[in-house]
This record gives C-alpha cells, structure tokens and sequence, in this order.
C-alpha cells in the first residue's frame, strides 16, 4: 500500500475538497500525481471543467506517482486521519488502489506555455460570480418548464466573463473556496486553446471544446 506523509493543514485542505467532489459525483475518480514536494490532485467538475490542488508534502515520497483512484475512498481516508481527534503533525495517509483513467482526465494541460491573461482579487471575482447567479435565477424563473430552464442554464454557463473564462469555471472556483479569501490574487491565462484561472488554493481549467468527455453540464450548488 503506497503512502504519502501529509501535514494537518494539508489533509483538511485535500478532505474538504474531496467531500465537494463526492457530492457532485459520488462514484468520482481523480487522478494522484507526485513530486519530490507536492501531492497534486485533478479532478472532474460537473461543469466542464477540471479542477487542480496541489499541497506540500511533508517528506519525499518513497515514488513518484500517476494514479487514478476513488475520490470518495481518499475523503474517507483522509476524514478520518483530518478529524479533531486525529494527530496534530505530519501522518502517512495511505492512498486508494488505482482504478482505470476517465477519460476527462487522461489528458491534463501542460504547465509551461501559459499566456496571462486578466488580473485580480478574489473579491472581484467572487462579485462576478454572484451577478452571474442573479441573472441567471431571473431568466431561469421566467421560463415555465424544466427543460426550458435547462436550456437557458447550458447557455449561461459557456457567456465569457472575468479573464475570458466562462462562468461555469469562476462558479466552479467559487464552489470549491478558492474565492473564500478576497484579497486573494487570482489570475487567468490561456495555451493552445485551453483556459486558466489560478489562485492560491488551486486552479481551474477549461480545455479546448473537441478535448472534453467529462460529466456533463449542469445547474450544480
């Protein structure tokens, strides 16, 4: 059984992310990769985004790896080990079986290349997000039936906004408290069609139409 030794801080960073991703999608895989410093996490939103988190290791891992694996078995390991009872300084948190690759995930941008696009606090972004919200609940609430309401949510989602990213990938970050702090430097970019909004709690990426086969769009809280 392979182990990675995490800090306190980073086992409930990597807890309170996972319990996000389960609720969206209780039979989620994420995809584990490591290096000599961090355990970095990407992940299938169900808003056509991926999702990436990365925190410190406490101490170089006996291997580097790339592993798919269940995010509801991982949040209940590091759960347990997160818990007020758990201890306070660094343990091993021993990682899930591999299972097979999703293919949302099998091809993950590059880090080099990016071209920097927009600028800004948190804040700012955050108040994006929730005129967005506003606008959309009046036009869904004018609509009658659900698949009306549907359809007016897909369009919403893909409008352009901050940084040129669309607003399914600033709710996403939203969602997953990477706005939570709102003097927080956010900042977008883009690479060969894909999309980037990165914080300092993690990143979100939309990648170029045709390259996308995750979970399918929705209105998700």
């Amino acid at each position: 059984m392979t182990s990675v030794m995490l800090s306190k801080d980073a086992r409930l960073h990597l807890a309170s992310a996972l319990q996000k991703f389960v609720r969206w999608d209780s039979g989620s895989v994420v995809r584990l990769l490591t290096t000599d410093r961090a355990l970095g996490i990407y992940a299938d939103a169900p808003m056509g985004v991926l999702v990436f988190i990365a925190v410190p290791l406490a101490e170089p891992p006996e291997q580097t790896l790339d592993r798919p694996v269940s995010a509801h078995r991982l949040r209940d390991v590091l759960g347990e080990l997160a818990s007020p009872a758990g201890d306070p300084g660094p343990v091993p948190v021993r990682l899930p079986d591999a299972r097979d690759m999703p293919p949302a995930l099998a091809a993950i941008p590059s880090r080099d290349g990016w071209i920097p696009a927009e600028k800004a606090t948190a804040a700012e972004v955050a108040t994006a997000v929730d005129t967005a919200l506003d606008d959309l609940q009046r036009a869904t609430d004018a609509e009658s039936d659900d698949a009306s309401k549907r359809a007016v949510a897909e369009r919403w989602w893909d409008t352009p906004s901050w940084g040129g990213m669309p607003l399914k990938a600033l709710h996403a970050a939203k969602s997953l408290g990477m706005l939570a702090h709102p003097g927080a430097r956010i900042e977008s970019a883009t690479r060969a069609g894909w999309k980037r909004l990165q914080s300092p709690a993690g990143q979100v990426f939309v990648a170029p139409p045709a390259s996308y086969a995750g979970i399918p769009l929705s209105v998700v809280k």
